[in-house]
């Protein structure tokens, strides 16, 4: 009980903090990062057809794009509506056309996935600040822009952030994310096996041996965009 009433007060500080946040914004970059969204959305996603998602700017060295769904919206709208944060600098680093659309695609997975919860189901994502069930989430996340063909593109973008990071920050990408390499191994095992794509989701590799050991003698079949673990 304790435990509920905390993460419901922490939910109410967010949600005062965040109504300034959502404040309009007619930056070149959002308006770019919008038109890019939208495109991906109307193109991969239907689902989220009625589903707003809001771009604002934020300043980080390490992250280029974070999503979440609004605190105000949680609390009080009838229909959940997300924020998508974007790097002020993500176009000043010259970042490659289908890598942006195949991160933004893996953003608006995370749309689709808030989206597609109850709304008392999201408080566990609580859990992110678990390394573990972060990596988790995040390939999962990968994985299903992989399965809607922005494979290579997230590779490319993989590629470009590499460059555009501090070394020492590049082994917690690589834990949470997918590497290039790991992308390959991936895209060849589905052509193979394409019904991975199920075992994975539910516990992605963490690997590329991991990904390169995986077989479907023991799968057990769960819809496409369930949750992993």
């Amino acid at each position: 009980m304790k435990h509920g009433v905390c993460i419901l007060l922490v939910v109410v500080l967010m949600t005062s903090a965040e109504l300034g946040v959502l404040a309009a914004s007619t930056d070149d970059t959002v308006e770019r990062a919008r038109r890019i969204a939208e495109e991906v959305k109307a193109k991969s996603f239907p689902q989220l057809r009625n589903t707003e998602i809001i771009i604002r700017l934020f300043d980080s060295r390490t992250d280029y794009f974070q999503t979440r769904f609004t605190f105000p919206s949680f609390l009080f709208g009838k229909r959940l509506k997300c924020l998508m944060k974007v790097n002020r600098k993500v176009f000043a680093d010259n970042i490659p056309e289908e890598g942006l659309r195949a991160i933004i695609a893996h953003e608006l997975g995370h749309a689709l996935y808030y989206q597609s919860r109850h709304r008392l189901k999201l408080l566990g994502l609580v859990r992110l600040l678990d390394k573990d069930f972060a990596a988790r989430f995040e390939r999962a996340t990968d994985l299903r822009a992989i399965a809607l063909g922005y494979g290579d593109g997230l590779k490319t973008y993989r590629r470009w952030l590499y460059a555009n990071i501090s070394p020492n920050k590049l082994s917690e990408k690589k834990r949470d994310y997918f590497s290039p390499e790991e992308i390959d191994a991936v895209q060849s095992k589905l052509c193979d096996q394409p019904k991975l794509i199920e075992l994975w989701l539910r516990r992605p590799p963490r690997s590329l041996a991991e990904i390169e050991a995986a077989t479907i003698s023991r799968i057990f079949f769960h819809p496409l965009w369930a949750l992993a673990g």
